[in-house]
């Protein structure tokens, strides 16, 4: 079967940055009505879904002064999309360190449900200590250690999950018997870090159960998605490092006898008519950028510039030598800060979009780029991420997609109605049936 361009919008609106933008209303009211609208485009538009980031907390003090109260509770918030959408998928961020698997399994199953098989998770495992504060934890956990919670907490959710048989409703209105419990079956887990019964009060989704989404990049978080992820959301910046990635997850996946997940990174776009143009919105998203709360931000993953001249060099001490807070990240960052010996400001600006890659171009260029990556390995798609500039997710679906059609690497329509239709995965089988 041939391989199929996957392109996800990403669905946080930016914390920080444009909003200083004088066409960008930063009302709670403007907020709302550009998620929806932004889910209605993407769907118009047949990509693949929403893809929402999330944190756990408001970020590092140094932030604060710097940003916008508009990232809301994902789970709450594609429940809303879901009302409003028929087609286009709903992928939520939750923490396999910070959750507990029944809640979040409950949560995800009802979204897949309420949505008609339009569910997916983002599972992360948390690293900041600002997030690990707000759920009375004791710090944050070692890296390798998240990865073996996460194995225990991915494996008590698909047990809740798969806890019903696909004929165990019978709604016998006459003996008023409605489930053949001899087809419930109930997780009774018992492990090293989780003790959960089940089962839970729902049956399988129309797609079987949510579509796993996994970000990690680092040996450990590279083992764990050959494992188990069905897509990755990993940012590689360069095109010779994003094709390296994707045959070391091939590989993973091979070795565990398993189809290869789909790898649709981040790509930060802004899209104009003209070279001109494209050079005039470049200064506005730079003008309108705050290094301040990029700065703050990086604190998180263990990057200090705080205090540095922000038109002199990065300092090497800017970066420690190891860090258990999120070893892809620092090795992202210090690899941003390398190329090409950028000011404090211009790395803060490579931030934006994290180590992820980028482009900037006309529709011709900007899908140029992206048919690039798709054919030559790099990805499978990716998690597209405007600018923030007003109008700029309009100019991608409007001026781009139909380029790519054109080319012949994107679809015109829906050919199904899940996810996973949209995706091309096949329905997981029950654990409990499987033979």
């Amino acid at each position: 079967m041939s391989r199929e361009l996957h392109l996800l919008a990403y669905g946080n609106t930016r914390s920080a940055g444009p909003w200083r933008h004088p066409g960008v209303d930063n009302s709670t009211t403007a907020v709302r009505a550009r998620l929806l609208e932004r889910a209605r485009k993407a769907e118009a538009g047949a990509l693949d879904a929403v893809f929402f980031a999330d944190g756990l907390n408001y970020g590092p003090p140094a932030t604060w002064a710097y940003k916008t109260t508009e990232d809301f509770e994902p789970l709450t918030t594609v429940a809303a999309l879901s009302s409003v959408t028929e087609y286009i998928g709903l992928v939520v961020t939750g923490s396999a360190t910070l959750a507990h698997p029944y809640h979040l399994a409950r949560q995800l199953l009802s979204v897949d449900h309420l949505s008609g098989g339009r569910a997916g998770w983002n599972l992360v495992t948390s690293f900041a200590a600002a997030a690990a504060d707000n759920f009375s934890a004791n710090g944050v956990i070692d890296h390798d250690e998240r990865y073996a919670i996460a194995e225990e907490f991915l494996e008590v959710v698909t047990k809740l999950w798969d806890g019903w048989d696909d004929d165990t409703i019978i709604a016998d209105r006459g003996s008023g018997i409605f489930n053949d419990v001899s087809k419930i079956h109930v997780a009774d887990h018992h492990g090293r870090y989780f003790d959960v019964r089940g089962p839970l009060g729902a049956a399988r989704s129309p797609q079987g159960r949510p579509v796993l989404f996994q970000a990690g990049s680092s040996t450990t978080g590279r083992g764990f998605a050959g494992q188990h992820a069905e897509v990755i959301f990993r940012g590689q910046g360069t095109l010779a490092r994003a094709q390296e990635f994707y045959r070391q997850i091939h590989a993973e996946a091979e070795s565990r006898n398993r189809t290869a997940p789909l790898i649709t990174p981040p790509l930060r776009v802004l899209v104009g008519s003209t070279d001109d143009e494209v050079r005039r919105l470049q200064r506005s998203a730079y003008e309108n950028f705050s290094p301040e709360y990029q700065a703050g931000w990086l604190l998180e993953v263990d990057v200090d510039v705080t205090g540095a001249d922000l038109d002199g060099p990065v300092p090497a001490s800017a970066f420690p030598e190891s860090t258990e807070t999120h070893q892809t990240a620092l090795a992202g960052y210090r690899a941003l800060a390398s190329d090409g010996d950028p000011t404090v400001r211009e790395f803060l600006y490579r931030t934006v979009n994290g180590w992820g890659a980028s482009v900037a171009g006309t529709p011709e260029q900007v899908a140029e780029t992206i048919e690039t990556w798709f054919l030559s390995h790099a990805s499978d798609g990716f998690v597209v991420m405007d600018s923030g500039l007003p109008g700029q997710f309009d100019e991608f679906v409007e001026q781009v997609l139909p380029v790519l059609r054109k080319r012949g690497v994107f679809r015109h329509e829906y050919s199904g109605t899940t996810l996973r239709d949209h995706l091309g995965l096949a329905l997981p089988p029950n654990r409990f049936q499987a033979s």
